[in-house]
């Protein structure tokens, strides 16, 4: 299950960057894709946090945590109105979507394994 956690990791670090790359196609994209840079950073932050914890309850509270800043990730482009910008959008999505996935089923796991 640690691999889940890793790859939520680098998905947080790829997050974290996708500002600076999606400039490149689109001049003005920072303006707009900052919180990506924010949310990637808390992403990453957590699930390293993650990984050193071995408490059941901070495991818990993490997972829910990451889930939910990945849910403000796959909303993003609608709340800053930027859908137009396809590429940031299509990031946003599938992105926010694999961490969604990945905390949920950690979050699941560790409830069964619990019981």
């Amino acid at each position: 299950m640690k691999r889940l956690v890793w790859i939520n990791l680098v998905l947080g670090i790829w997050l974290m960057n996708s500002p600076f790359l999606v400039r490149l196609f689109y001049r003005g994209a920072i303006r707009v894709t900052w919180v990506d840079f924010i949310l990637g950073f808390a992403i990453a932050a957590i699930s390293l946090a993650r990984l050193f914890s071995h408490h059941t309850e901070e495991i818990l509270i993490t997972d829910w945590v990451v889930t939910a800043l990945a849910l403000l990730t796959v909303l993003n482009p609608l709340l800053y109105n930027y859908y137009g910008l396809t590429l940031a959008t299509l990031n946003n999505l599938l992105i926010g979507g694999a961490i969604c996935l990945f905390s949920v089923f950690l979050d699941w796991n560790d409830l069964h394994r619990r019981t």
